[in-house]
C-alpha cells in the first residue's frame, strides 16, 4: 500500500538549509531565482540600449512637460520543467539511527544535493556556451608571465562597455583558486593585510569584484559501470558577470533561474513524503519546477582555460 503524497515542512526546512549552506555550488548565485506564479510565460531580455542611450536634452521650460522615455524591451519565453529525486528510507535502516528523523534528514539532504548538481550542470551549459562573450588569456595563470589582474580587468571592461554595468560576480574552480592564492602578483597586493591566509574575499578585493565564488562541486566523469573518476563540474574557465538577485524582472542580469513558486515553494524546492508499505519504507522526495535562462549575455564574459 502506498499512502498519499504530502508536503513535509520539517524536511523542507532541512532541504532549504542545505541549499543555503551549499557553498560549493555557484548556479544559484550566477543565475539567481526569480519567483514566478506562472509555469510558462515571456520574460524581458536585457537590451543594452536602455543603459547606454541616455537622453541628454532634459531641461524643462516653464509649463512644458518633462522629457520621458520608455524602456525598450525584447522578450523570450521561459518554461519551467519539473526536476526531482526521491529516496526511500527502510524501517530497518531507521533503527540504526538514534533518531528516526536523522535518517529522514540524511535522505532528503542526498536528494536535494542531486537536484542541485543537476541545476549546476544546466547553468554551466549556458554559461560556457558560445552565446557568452569569451576569450583566452595572454598567458596561463600557472605559467611565467601570467597577468590575471590584467586579464580580469580587460574582461570587466568588455562588460562595462557592452552593457554599461560593472561586473560584480566572478567564479573560479578550486584548482584556479589554489593557483591564485600562491601567485606573487596577488600576494604582493595583499601583503599588508592583517590576515595570514589568502581567502576568496581577499582575492575578490584584488580583482575589484564584490563576490568571488569558488566552485568546488564534483561529479563522476566516468561512464556508468566504469571506475569512478571524480571531476570538477566547473573547469578552469573564469566567469565574470553582472548579477542581480532582486525580484525586478526588468533589472539587468546575466541570467536567471525562473522558479514556478506554486510548485517549487518560495525557497525554490519542495519536499514531499509518502509511505510505501510494499518496501517497508518512508519515501522522501525533493523537487522543483525551474527554467534557467541567459537574460543578458552582454552582462557576462568568460576567460577560457586559464590554466595549463
Amino acid at each position: 500500500m502506498t499512502s498519499r503524497v504530502t508536503v513535509n515542512p520539517v524536511l523542507q526546512t532541512t532541504a532549504v538549509k542545505f541549499i543555503q549552506d551549499a557553498g560549493a555550488f555557484i548556479g544559484r548565485k550566477l543565475m539567481p531565482l526569480f519567483l514566478t506564479r506562472q509555469q510558462s510565460e515571456s520574460y524581458y531580455v536585457f537590451d543594452r540600449e536602455n543603459m547606454l542611450n541616455i537622453p541628454t536634452n532634459i531641461r524643462r521650460a516653464p509649463s512644458a512637460p518633462f522629457s520621458r522615455s520608455v524602456m525598450k524591451l525584447s522578450d523570450d519565453n521561459y518554461n519551467c520543467r519539473e526536476y526531482g529525486h526521491e529516496e526511500p528510507v527502510d524501517d530497518g535502516e531507521k533503527d540504526k539511527y538514534a533518531s528516526a528523523l536523522d535518517a529522514d534528514k540524511a535522505a532528503i539532504t542526498r536528494a536535494t544535493n542531486i537536484i542541485m548538481v543537476n541545476h549546476e550542470l544546466r547553468v554551466k551549459a549556458l554559461a560556457t556556451s558560445n552565446s557568452v562573450p569569451n576569450s583566452g588569456v595572454g598567458a596561463k595563470w600557472d605559467a611565467n608571465g601570467a597577468d590575471p589582474i590584467g586579464d580580469v580587468d580587460a574582461a570587466k571592461e568588455v562588460i562595462r562597455k557592452g552593457c554599461g554595468l560593472t561586473a560584480n560576480f566572478m567564479s573560479i574552480n578550486k584548482d584556479t583558486f589554489n593557483v591564485l592564492k600562491e601567485l606573487p602578483a596577488i600576494l604582493d597586493k595583499i601583503k599588508y593585510t592583517q590576515r595570514g591566509i589568502v581567502t576568496a574575499d581577499l582575492i575578490a578585493a584584488v580583482f575589484g569584484i564584490d563576490q568571488l565564488v569558488v566552485a568546488e562541486s564534483i561529479i563522476n566523469g566516468a561512464a556508468e559501470g566504469q571506475t569512478i573518476t571524480p571531476n570538477d563540474i566547473w573547469g578552469d574557465s573564469v566567469i565574470l558577470a553582472h548579477v542581480e538577485s532582486s525580484q525586478d524582472l526588468k533589472a539587468p542580469n546575466f541570467g536567471r533561474t525562473f522558479s514556478w513558486v506554486g510548485q517549487s515553494g518560495p525557497d525554490g524546492v519542495i519536499v514531499e513524503s509518502y509511505r510505501q508499505d510494499e518496501i517497508k519504507s518512508d519515501v522522501h522526495r525533493a523537487r522543483h519546477f525551474v527554467d534557467e535562462k541567459l537574460v543578458g549575455a552582454e552582462c557576462g564574459y568568460r576567460l577560457d582555460d586559464v590554466l595549463t
